[in-house]
């Protein structure tokens, strides 16, 4: 039986037919009709996630999982407010999370009501589409409600131009008659899809300027899996001696440029000027690199393209000359396409043989050691999360295996929801899950654990060494008196307890011998449970090693 408001039946039955059926549930009164109504149909998968602001990033895991738009539901008040960064993230990582909040009557708004702040519109800059739906009366009202359900769900999807949507559902008692044994017929408006291509002009003219450049750069910024864009740069680049940066997080397979960012972190003036490009080609979002973005940002680059089916303007570098609104695969293959008469291998080979001094050394018993140690021992064919901060940043100096997926909220960069994400994930996929991340971010998000869906396939690194630890390597604020106390935040808290409380096999250790011997087990495990290692270091000795391990890959080189 459904509910027996019809705003309710619309929204059930158009969720349906555009094949929106995984539903991330927060408890309420107000969105009960909602919860009753999706609950009580098979062709819904319903997850029950209490705390608004994990579900909300929950959510976006099984998006990531999935590879398809999630709903994500909650009652009204601050309620809708905790779903903020997980919207903020869905925007900038473009990503198709539909927000369902249920609303009061919109004459009970500002009047000391209970659960009531102005709702409509509340995303406002971090959604593509808002929608305040009507509570319907009459048959005009609902052909209103109807289109506007559709134009908020086609939203999610532009021609591949992915984000989150709004829709805002006012619901007036009484809640809770669900009278309706099926639902109604509904209007489904579709949109094509089809390749964002340019107009043939304008592709002669960037082709042109494109032979004209003797040293080509490629940077790569994140892109999920599957994109389908390696093979496509690895030809233009071993064909036409095109340079291709890759982040870690593009998902690009291991390349001969890899360790870049510790090229760059340890070349001098005069070698940096060597390698610098006439024309750099950007494609995906988020950089984590900060020496590659302050290299970009200080050479005389010609031209700066920025490819992306959005058409947003998007000047990380600085440089930008260019937006040049295309699918990057389309773009791709028509570079692909060209001859090689105008390859300048001499640039290549500068960077071939820059990189190639980096040897990395064996790091001790520190974050950057654990981390290193962690990504060498990954099962091919896993999914890795990564938090943001020191996890994402101490990543960026290792290869990955073969197979590897990797996932982080660099959307906003924020340290909040990458447990709840990777959580999200392992539910909804059977993969195996791991999530690489630090103190900070793991009690931040504690929440993330507060539900019935662990998987037994999660497995979460902690890396606890007692506060932020990334703030004791920045220089300058490593010398305030406020470091440890209000910007570090130490502590001495431990997760075994709550871990073990949710059902996790808790393995700890607090040196190399134990590390080594734990990391088999953890990867490893056949158990019908998840799994946490929780390792020790501190903060003060981290930012030693760190600092050190840079030293030595600089030395390597000489």
């Amino acid at each position: 039986m459904y509910s027996d408001k019809k705003s309710v039946l619309q929204l059930v039955a158009l969720l349906k037919a555009h094949g929106i059926t995984q539903l991330v549930l927060s408890p309420g009164s107000r969105n009960a009709p909602l919860i009753h109504s999706f609950t009580a149909d098979n062709d819904f998968t319903c997850y029950s996630v209490v705390d608004e602001r994990s579900a909300g990033f929950f959510a976006l895991g099984i998006i990531q999982a999935r590879q398809q738009p999630v709903a994500v539901c909650c009652t009204s008040g601050t309620a809708a407010l905790n779903l903020g960064p997980a919207v903020a993230e869905a925007y900038y990582q473009q990503l198709p999370l539909l927000v369902i909040s249920a609303d009061r009557p919109s004459a009970w708004i500002g009047q000391s009501d209970g659960q009531t702040i102005p709702q409509s519109g509340m995303f406002e800059g971090m959604v593509l589409r808002s929608v305040q739906l009507p509570e319907v009366k009459d048959e005009e009202e609902e052909w209103h409600c109807n289109r506007l359900i559709n134009e908020a769900i086609l939203s999610l999807d532009n021609n591949g131009i992915f984000g989150p949507a709004h829709i805002n559902i006012p619901l007036s008692e009484p809640l809770f008659s669900f009278g309706y044994k099926q639902l109604p017929q509904v209007r489904v408006i579709r949109r094509s899809k089809g390749i964002l291509t340019l107009p043939q002009k304008e592709e002669e003219s960037y082709t042109t300027r494109y032979r004209l450049a003797t040293k080509k750069m490629i940077i790569v910024g994140q892109l999920p899996p599957g994109h389908g864009l390696a093979e496509l740069l690895q030809k233009i680049s071993d064909e036409q001696g095109v340079v291709v940066l890759a982040d870690r997080l593009s998902n690009i397979p291991t390349g001969p440029f890899d360790r870049f960012d510790a090229m760059l972190r340890t070349s001098d003036e005069e070698e940096l000027l060597e390698l610098v490009p006439e024309l750099v080609i950007m494609l995906g979002g988020h950089i984590v690199s900060k020496r590659l973005k302050q290299f970009i940002r200080k050479t005389g680059v010609n031209a700066l393209w920025q490819v992306t089916p959005s058409g947003e303007v998007s000047d990380t570098f600085q440089k930008l000359t260019d937006v040049i609104r295309c699918d990057p695969a389309a773009f791709l293959q028509r570079l692909a396409t060209l001859s090689a008469e105008s390859i300048e291998n001499r640039y290549r080979e500068r960077w071939e043989n820059a990189v190639v001094t980096i040897t990395p050394p064996e790091a001790t018993y520190s974050d950057i050691g654990i981390t290193g140690h962690f990504l060498r021992q990954l099962p091919g064919g896993s999914a890795l999360h990564l938090a943001n901060s020191q996890a994402v940043y101490l990543t960026q100096q290792f290869n990955l295996p073969a197979g590897v997926d990797l996932f982080c909220n660099r959307g906003t960069n924020g340290i909040e929801g990458s447990l709840s994400t990777a959580v999200g994930y392992a539910a909804a996929s059977e993969r195996l899950t791991f999530l690489l991340t630090g103190d900070m971010s793991f009690f931040y998000d504690m929440n993330g654990l507060w539900n019935r869906h662990l998987s037994p396939h999660l497995r979460i690194l902690l890396n606890n060494n007692g506060g932020g630890g990334i703030f004791h390597t920045l220089p300058g604020l490593n010398r305030s008196e406020a470091l440890d106390g209000f910007v570090a935040a130490a502590h001495t808290t431990e997760a075994r307890t709550w871990v073990e409380q949710r059902g996790f096999l808790c393995l700890t250790a607090r040196n190399t011998e134990e590390l080594q011997q734990q990391l088999p087990l953890f990867m490893n495990h056949k158990g019908d449970r998840p799994v946490l290692l929780e390792v020790f270091t501190s903060m003060e000795e981290n930012s030693k090693h760190i600092a050190s391990y840079y030293q030595q890959l600089k030395n390597n080189r000489k």
